[in-house]
């Protein structure tokens, strides 16, 4: 075990001193701005950048770069060939970002990550002939994309990799076995799914031949017309909870058999096209890693007058009777973002306060304020306001993702087609990083992490050093953090889990145990936080595979 002896500061020269600051594993950058800083309780929200390709989906691929998606469209970045991009990596560290070629049309599309790295994009819509493209049909592809770290990655698509079915508005749902599940979708284009057009069925990729498609009655006549884009959860458990409409069910996927039909939820339909957002709250061995799922917001009917709701429902599936219990969503909000932040609060961005998801006018009253909820906390106590506002709206086809460092990039919007940069929602291309209030804490000092092994075990345990606050002693949580596929308020296979932990007597190291099974973290890759004293660190990338 190697030791560090921390000196105090006024022992060096300075030059001496900048030398331990480029040497020290320990030493990062700090947000805080002191006991007075109104940051404290506000954060911020700064906008900087530009996609190039309005983020449509967007990934998280690894500490520096994030995937981006858009349908075939004009965009004001273009490849070498002067056509329009509709697909780009951005870099997180320069904010700047480099186009990608794309065969098929993305519109509307899903994505996950294999256990092997892989992000795949799964489904479309119809060939594209307009701005120069060439786009071909995309209802059925299956694309590959292998991050990369040195600007080389591109997409892989392959004629032979397609579904069994023409999927559009599909979800994907990462699995412990390290494939994806596909679920539902329509075969066309539609403002609204139809029984004719509908797609109630589920499969895997890579396929499973035994398997096929598996007809799925839930997505039938119970859930239309709001069906599209359902929430899908893997719980601890291995069965997977799936909600459309206000309806959902724990369902065995492995033997396509409904486990247990869950009440309604209160208050209008939650899922595509009257859009509200769903999260799985954190897992954590304190309470046998219960799974509690949140879905807030909505809209009351497909009217562009229509109102946002302004009500979250909260249900604990593990409890001997499940049942929605009731709360505010402080502000009324259709199309938000539910993004689990890096101390396993959820922040709650973007949406529209009027109307309903799509094209032609039918998102008004651009909701600017985030909030932050904060699971642990009392009913009637959860909710954090007062935090910093930002100027663009962020309706129809905008995300959000948690990045390693803690902070929340916020891209994408746009509820025009053909698209337009001067219309009173324009189509946009600007990013905004959003601060929360734990990056700008006087205390404790945010703790730092070394040595952190990068290939991981499910249930083993792995030692790695730390420098902790003297602050706060006791309250020091660990936490792992996969931030999903971000799309049309969805933010499939998102998911967080806390860590069981032992810091060292002299605090310089500690020791921390792996989730115990791939049904609470499938295998690949996630980001793991120290937080202590509510401050996190800055995330340090994992892999967790089933064996080294």
């Amino acid at each position: 075990m190697i030791l560090f002896t921390f000196l105090w500061l006024s022992s060096f020269s300075l030059p001496i001193f900048a030398q331990f600051l480029s040497d020290n594993p320990f030493v990062s950058s700090s947000f805080s701005n002191g006991p007075d800083s109104t940051f404290n309780t506000s954060g911020t929200m700064i906008q900087t950048g530009r996609t190039g390709v309005t983020a449509m989906h967007a990934v998280l691929l690894n500490e520096n770069n994030i995937l981006i998606i858009d349908k075939a469209e004009w965009n004001e970045a273009q490849l070498d060939s002067g056509v329009s991009a509709y697909s780009c990596e951005y870099h997180i560290d320069t904010n700047t970002y480099r186009t990608l070629a794309l065969q098929t049309n993305t519109f509307c599309s899903a994505g996950g990550f294999l256990g092997n790295g892989t992000m795949i994009s799964t489904g479309g819509a119809e060939g594209v002939g307009k701005w120069g493209l060439k786009a071909k049909k995309g209802h059925q592809a299956v694309r590959h994309f292998e991050p990369c770290l040195n600007n080389t990655c591109e997409w892989q698509e392959y004629s032979a990799n397609r579904m069994t079915n023409d999927r559009w508005y599909p979800t994907v749902e990462q699995l412990p076995t390290g494939d994806l599940l596909i679920l539902g979708g329509s075969t066309v284009g539609t403002k609204v799914n139809r029984d004719e057009i509908n797609v109630p069925s589920y499969e895997f990729w890579p396929p499973r031949p035994s398997r096929g498609k598996v007809h799925f009655p839930f997505l039938e006549a119970t859930t239309m017309p709001y069906n599209l884009y359902p929430f899908v959860f893997l719980l601890p458990n291995g069965h997977l909870f799936i909600f459309a409409s206000t309806k959902s069910i724990i369902f065995d996927y492995e033997n396509n058999v409904v486990v247990k039909e869950l009440p309604d939820l209160p208050g209008v339909p939650r899922s595509y096209p009257l859009t509200g957002g769903a999260v799985l709250l954190p897992l954590d061995p304190a309470n046998d890693y219960q799974a509690e799922i949140l879905i807030c917001g909505g809209s009351e009917r497909m009217n562009a007058n229509s109102k946002a709701d302004a009500t979250c429902g909260r249900i604990n599936l593990d409890a001997p009777t499940p049942r929605w219990e009731m709360d505010t969503f402080v502000y009324p909000r259709l199309m938000p973002d539910g993004v689990l932040l890096a101390d396993g609060s959820v922040a709650w961005v973007n949406g529209c306060q009027r109307g309903w998801a799509g094209y032609k006018q039918r998102n008004h009253d651009p909701t600017f304020t985030p909030v932050i909820y904060h699971p642990n906390h009392s009913l009637k106590h959860r909710w954090q306001t007062g935090l910093a506002e930002t100027t663009i709206a962020r309706m129809y086809h905008s995300v959000a993702l948690t990045l390693p460092d803690g902070r929340v990039w916020i891209a994408g919007s746009n509820n025009n087609d053909p698209p337009d940069v001067n219309a009173e929602y324009p189509t946009e291309f600007r990013v905004e990083y959003f601060s929360p209030p734990y990056l700008y804490q006087p205390s404790p000092a945010r703790p730092l992490l070394s040595h952190v092994p990068p290939r991981w075990v499910y249930g083993a345990t792995v030692e790695f050093l730390v420098h902790l606050d003297a602050a706060h002693d006791e309250d020091i949580k660990v936490g792992l953090l996969r931030t999903g596929f971000s799309t049309h308020s969805l933010h499939m296979s998102q998911r967080y889990v806390f860590l069981e932990h032992t810091v060292a007597p002299h605090r310089q190291s500690i020791h921390v145990t792996a989730p115990p099974r791939p049904t609470l973290f499938p295998p690949g890759k996630g980001f793991l936080y120290i937080i202590h004293g509510g401050v996190p660190s800055k995330g340090v990338e994992v892999d967790i595979q089933l064996s080294e």
